[in-house]
Parts: structure tokens; sequence; C-alpha cells
């Protein structure tokens, strides 16, 4: 299946950023969410809307998501973007970054814990 978003196909780097930015502006407008995003990144507010314009970030905020099956949940219900579409735009993403860094293999999102509603 064609994953899509504001009803069109999800094809390239712009579609994945566009994703992204709508997940990090659905995080910034709940009070829990971005506590427990600033926590866990350790970015401070002042500093998020400078980190907003790299595409590494937004890579991380990405990825940051698909770790959390409630925030998952929760976009998808809110947002209508389903996990699929969020795992295709990091996907997006991650070529991105390995075609313009081959000699970065660093990921500081995949140490983040994840949390699952099914404990």
């Amino acid at each position: 299946m064609t994953e899509t978003f504001q009803g069109r196909v999800i094809t390239g780097r712009g579609d994945a950023e566009s994703i992204a930015i709508q997940v990090l502006n659905f995080i910034v407008i709940d009070v829990d969410r971005i506590i427990q995003f600033l926590n866990v990144t350790g970015l401070q507010p002042e500093t998020i809307r400078k980190s907003a314009a790299s595409s590494h970030f937004l890579l991380g905020v990405l990825e940051y998501v698909a770790k959390d099956d409630e925030l998952l949940k929760a976009i998808d219900r809110e947002m209508q973007i389903r996990p699929a579409g969020i795992l295709l735009a990091i996907t997006l993403l991650s070529q991105e970054s390995e075609n313009s860094s081959p000699d970065k293999k660093f990921d500081p999102a995949s140490q983040l814990p994840r949390r699952n509603l099914f404990r």
C-alpha cells in the first residue's frame, strides 16, 4: 500500500520533512509531550526552532515518535498520519542523511527509551 500525507503520495525528502514538522508541532502544542521530549532529548525550548531547520533533527523527531507506541497512536488518531507513513518518512530522511554524511554512523535516537502501551 502506498502511504499518503495530506492527500498526496509520500515520495521524497520534502514530504518527509513536512511530516516531521507537523509531528514536531503536535508534540510542542501539548505540555506533557513537550516536557517528555525535552527531557529525553536534552534540548532547551529556545533551541527547538533553530534545530528544526536541520533534517538530522527532523529525522530524530520521527525516530523519537517511532519508539513510542502511545504517541504513534495519538498521531494516527489526531493527525491521520499512519505509523507506516512515519516509518517511510524516516527511511527517506535516513537515506538523505547517509548520502550527505556517509562517515557518520552515530544515531542518538537509537538510545532513547521505548514506551509501550502493552506493558
